[in-house]
């Protein structure tokens, strides 16, 4: 008997002495890991889509924001009855039960998003639910105060918080904010029961825009209505300050969507204003006009055989649209003459005039800073054919964007020099500008104030006696350029005889310019004359805008210091 009792105590000393040794393990030598793997199974971590701060236009008035909103995630591992859940799930937030059930079991992990992005009434069903497995998460989306105003521009933020396009791509640096994830404890059934950390927040950085949201409006509303008069497939509109080279409005059709329920194409991530790129055709004329005159190859009462309308050169057949005879320089420009300005292209030359349409920013970026900005397109001289010359002089075989074409005008507006392209003011936090805008850039002075004053005298007789006699407007002198450029057919890789881009770019009031406007329409219907379908559009545009801001008309507008005198001067 004592044999056995002590062969008893030794097997229970040894028993506890095991366990003993197995706690003082694990509590001395495992406590770190074993402690990670409770907290791993108490509590849940979520990261919040960022903040993004806000985009405001010239005026403070927000175009885009960040608003709270909640979504419905679940843990698939503490869900019993998967397809009774995704049933009164589906039917709080609206989704199809059978949705719901492919991707709770689909899920590999513990996390899965039901539905992104609820009302306040769902959120506050869902908040009450008390379902296993199943929670709500605040987090933030992308709200535009004005709709769709200025989508394409504006551009879209993708489902985790970062810019995809426009000005929100473009704002990333400055408007992210990346929070902490927020840390609860939950119980056996995963359902929260104590907030253990909150997002950390604070107020982040906005950024100005130089687009005038009521400027925006009034373009688009046009663009709109010049859209429905012609039947044209898309269209843009540029409003520019010449002083300056800010963007006041760049509107476009056909619009972005901006829902985060609408499944995006790539090609609708592009700004149309810096990234179609087409060919302007007469709208052109002004570069080799101005630089013609620069070059004082020709004089404006020059005269020019414009051989009724047909000419042959280098194995070329060039028309007109009228069947003109003997015109003056300012006449080729007022009646927009292809042969007239082909000829003096060709007096111009290759070299020279390939430096003349360099010097007015064509074949580079504007320094929009948008991303991926076209450079349009301009080759090489040495690619150049033995007609390349005649046809770019009136704005064929040379692809341009609309802010490319916009920034020209304004150079002419201007008395010569070339801006940067702003659409940017400003970026601020709670601390002070981070970065600033505000003063002007000027690029270079491409051509003299004299040269800019005749040219401008040309293109007030395109809408006074020429072309653009529709855009011309009650009170306020117009300087401005029709266009009516062919299209190359992708089937034939020749110019079509029914696809054309119709266009009016100009600015006013002509003497003291205040506004560039550039409109221009993609395959109208019916008539094709960029006066026709366009010139109208920039009248409106026009006339909206200087009542908004003010202007005064000025009909009998002279230059600073000029006496009034009749006929253009030599």
């Amino acid at each position: 008997m004592k044999y056995r009792y002590y062969l008893i105590l030794s097997l229970l000393l040894a028993g506890y002495g095991a366990v003993l040794s197995r706690l003082a393990y694990l509590q001395l030598w495992c406590h770190d890991d074993l402690a990670r793997k409770a907290q791993q199974q108490s509590t849940r971590c979520l990261k919040s889509a960022p903040f993004r701060g806000p985009i405001l236009d010239r005026c403070g008035r927000s175009l885009a924001m960040s608003v709270r909103v909640g979504s419905c995630f679940a843990d698939p591992t503490l869900i019993d009855n998967v397809e009774r859940t995704a049933r009164d799930v589906g039917t709080l937030v609206g989704e199809s039960a059978s949705v719901l059930t492919t991707k709770i079991r689909k899920t590999r992990g513990a996390f899965v998003w039901m539905k992104r992005y609820l009302s306040a009434e769902q959120s506050r069903s869902i908040e009450k639910s008390g379902w296993t497995g199943v929670g709500l998460k605040w987090e933030y989306r992308r709200h535009y105060p004005n709709g769709n105003l200025a989508s394409n521009l504006l551009g879209l933020v993708g489902s985790e918080g970062h810019g995809m396009s426009g000005l929100e791509l473009l704002g990333d640096e400055w408007l992210l904010d990346r929070p902490t994830p927020q840390r609860f404890l939950r119980d056996g059934r995963g359902v929260g029961v104590e907030v253990l950390s909150t997002d950390k927040w604070e107020p982040q950085s906005w950024m100005m825009s130089t687009i005038d949201q009521t400027i925006q409006y009034i373009a688009e509303r046009e663009l709109d209505w010049g859209m429905k008069r012609s039947k044209a497939s898309r269209g843009v509109v540029v409003v520019q300050d010449p002083r300056t080279g800010e963007i006041l409005a760049l509107a476009s059709r056909p619009s972005l969507n901006l829902s985060p329920e609408h499944k995006i194409r790539p090609e609708e991530l592009q700004v149309p204003g810096v990234h179609w790129v087409f060919e302007p055709g007469s709208t052109f004329k002004v570069v080799t006009a101005a630089a013609a005159l620069e070059e004082q190859l020709v004089s404006p009462n020059e005269t020019f055989d414009c051989e009724n309308g047909e000419w042959k050169t280098s194995g070329l057949t060039i028309h007109d649209h009228e069947r003109e005879q003997i015109l003056t320089f300012a006449q080729v420009i007022e009646r927009s003459s292809n042969i007239g300005t082909a000829k003096v292209g060709l007096r111009l030359g290759k070299e020279k005039f390939f430096d003349y349409v360099r010097l007015f920013g064509f074949g580079a970026p504007t320094a929009s800073e948008l991303p991926g900005e076209a450079s349009g397109m301009l080759r090489p001289i040495s690619r150049w054919s033995g007609v390349s010359l005649p046809m770019i002089s009136f704005g064929q075989e040379i692809g341009v964007t609309p802010v490319q074409l916009a920034c020209a005008y304004s150079a002419i507006a201007n008395g010569g020099t070339l801006m940067e392209a702003r659409i940017l003011q400003k970026v601020s936090d709670p601390g002070g500008v981070l970065k600033s805008w505000v003063i002007p850039s000027p690029i270079r002075q491409m051509v003299s104030p004299k040269t800019c004053q005749t040219v401008t005298r040309f293109l007030e007789g395109v809408v006074e006696r020429g072309t653009g006699k529709a855009a011309a407007m009650t009170g306020w002198k117009v300087a401005g350029k029709t266009g009516t450029a062919q299209k190359i057919d992708p089937r034939t890789r020749k110019y079509s005889a029914e696809k054309y881009v119709a266009s009016f770019c100009g600015f006013v009031p002509s003497r003291n310019p205040r506004l560039t406007i550039v409109v221009i329409l993609d395959e109208p219907k019916g008539i094709s004359w960029g006066g026709y379908n366009a010139g109208p559009v920039f009248r409106n545009v026009a006339s909206h805008v200087l009542t908004y801001l003010g202007i005064s008309p000025d009909d009998n507008a002279l230059w600073a210091g000029e006496k009034k005198k009749g006929g253009i001067p030599s």
